[in-house]
Formats: C-alpha cells, sequence, structure tokens
C-alpha cells in the first residue's frame, strides 16, 4: 500500500525543477525608481514560488511519514507491542492521508484536463 506512495514521493523529488533564484540587483543604469518597483516583485515572485515548493517537500514527507507510522503500528500489532488505540489511531491517520493524496491528485488531473480543453 505504501510503496506506490513512496515510489511517487521520490520521483517528485529526483524531477522537481529546481527553485528560481532571485534576480540579480538593478544595475547602475537603471533609474533607482524604477529598480525599486521591480525589485520587490521579482523578490517576491521567487520567495513565493521557494516557499510553495518547500511546503509541498514538507507535506510529501508528512504524507509518507504518517503512512510508514501506520504501517510500523500495524507490524507492532501482529508482534503484541502496541495497544489497540495506538494502532487504530496511526491507521486512521494513514487512511486519512491516502483519501487526502489521492483526493489532490485528481484535482490537480481534472486542473490539467480543463487547462487543455481550453480554446489558444
Amino acid at each position: 500500500m505504501i510503496e506506490p506512495i513512496g515510489r511517487a514521493a521520490a520521483a517528485y523529488g529526483l524531477h522537481r525543477a529546481p527553485l528560481a533564484q532571485p534576480a540579480p540587483a538593478a544595475s547602475v543604469a537603471t533609474p533607482p525608481a524604477a529598480a525599486a518597483a521591480a525589485a520587490p516583485s521579482a523578490e517576491t515572485a521567487a520567495s513565493a514560488e521557494s516557499s510553495f515548493g518547500a511546503f509541498l517537500d514538507r507535506q510529501v514527507s508528512q504524507a509518507v511519514e504518517t503512512l510508514n507510522e501506520g504501517e510500523r503500528m500495524s507490524v507492532a500489532a501482529v508482534a503484541g507491542k502496541a495497544g489497540t488505540h495506538e494502532v487504530v489511531r496511526s491507521v486512521l491517520a494513514a487512511e486519512m492521508t491516502v483519501q487526502t493524496v489521492v483526493s489532490i491528485r485528481d484535482r490537480m488531473v481534472q486542473a490539467y484536463q480543463d487547462v487543455m480543453r481550453m480554446a489558444i
């Protein structure tokens, strides 16, 4: 159950585009007013991209860790080393994580299909 999600997370990490670097400082030939107006938007775009990328990385890692914890607890329950309450809690958390990941994937596929249907 966890392996396909783990492979997807690993593939995401390998094929994710590197984060954009902030734009270099304005040159001397650029008027100060124009440089001041252009700099915040470039920095904002770069920080928004890096913060979204970091957020996505954290969420994927957290989802995989939740699934691993559910599996560890299930194995511990079979071995008689975990209580029923902990096993149920971790398995329900893993189930909710899978449902959330599937829901997000479905929305992303739907958005992609909507974009592809748009007339240019």
